[in-house]
């Protein structure tokens, strides 16, 4: 039989090291991932995720990273704060 997977919370890793935030995200029983399914950002500072930190999401669920190294964003581009802070959590 089928049972939901727990709810945990999302840590919120903005403006952590990216080696250290992709920890932390493995830490909770999350996935950290870079944007559009590339490789979890392994240098700079994050400085943006979705799911926002704090928000609910299912154990083994996806936590999207953007990091800055260097003035350089890795990725597309960061979503603004209204756009992360609007998302549904599940």
């Amino acid at each position: 039989m089928w049972k939901d997977r727990p709810v945990l919370e999302v840590p919120d890793v903005v403006g952590f090291d990216a080696d250290d935030a992709c920890a932390m995200v493995r830490g909770a029983g999350l996935v950290p991932t870079g944007p559009d399914g590339a490789a979890a950002p392994s240098s700079g500072v994050i400085v943006a995720q979705r799911p926002i930190g704090a928000a609910g999401s299912e154990q083994g669920a996806e936590v999207i990273l953007w990091s800055q190294d260097n003035g350089d964003a890795h990725g597309a581009p960061a979503p603004h704060l209204e756009e992360s802070a609007g998302l549904d959590p599940v």
